[in-house]
């Protein structure tokens, strides 16, 4: 799939941070490899926990007070909040798929940032970034037509399969669930949907949807 500049960028970012802490042949990381179920908690906010994730495949969502944050694919790190707030977590992490990830003791993180100092400009890098996208979602001054749209491609970024100029998704997540990301009501987002599937640009099922990009000339 074509990524867009700011899926291009947060690729970017996460590649040169996970580079840094697992491909390094001079200082390795000691890590595990888990597969995980779909929704299960990975992160409890407010909870105590000894380590950080890297996706390898599936999706999460990053919530917050019951409000999500985020959702996150392929490479995007999790838990590194923890390291300066006493390991507890600030948000909870929660598998939208099966999930496969590389699970890192957060000492030894710590350790190889005090030792190997190059991966903090990496590390700071990654969470400027990272909040810098949710701030820019909240303020975008965008209509909620677009921000629909731009959303359900961000999903299907990260975990549809494009074919025959068509994006094809699994309904991992629910219409309620995009609303609450979007801070939009649910019958905003439901509506939305509808006025995409008579313009031919959304295919919406109970078990999935389809997206036909090339049918929105604003794409």
């Amino acid at each position: 799939m074509i990524l867009n500049p700011s899926e291009l960028e947060t690729h970017c970012i996460n590649r040169q941070f996970k580079a840094y802490l697992l491909e390094d042949t001079t200082y390795s990381l000691p890590y595990k490899k888990l597969y995980i179920d779909a929704n299960k908690t990975i992160i409890e906010e407010t909870k105590q926990t000894d380590a950080i994730y890297i996706i390898v495949s599936g999706v999460v969502i990053e919530t917050q007070n019951q409000t999500v944050l985020h959702f996150l694919g392929k490479e995007e790190c999790l838990g590194l909040d923890t390291m300066f707030h006493g390991s507890t977590a600030t948000s909870s992490i929660i598998t939208l798929t099966k999930t496969v990830l590389y699970k890192i003791p957060a000492s030894e993180v710590t350790r190889k940032l005090a030792e190997r100092p190059a991966g903090i400009q990496a590390l700071h890098k990654l969470l400027t970034h990272h909040t810098l996208l949710l701030k820019t979602r909240i303020a975008a001054q965008t209509s909620n037509y677009d921000k629909v749209l731009q959303a359900l491609l961000h999903l299907g970024y990260l975990y549809g399969e494009e074919k025959n100029n068509a994006i094809y998704m699994t309904m991992y997540f629910s219409k309620k669930m995009l609303a609450n990301y979007l801070h939009l009501s649910y019958a905003t987002v439901a509506s939305i949907c509808k006025r995409l599937v008579a313009q031919g640009i959304l295919h919406d099922e109970p078990h999935g949807m389809i997206i036909y990009p090339k049918n929105d000339t604003n794409l």
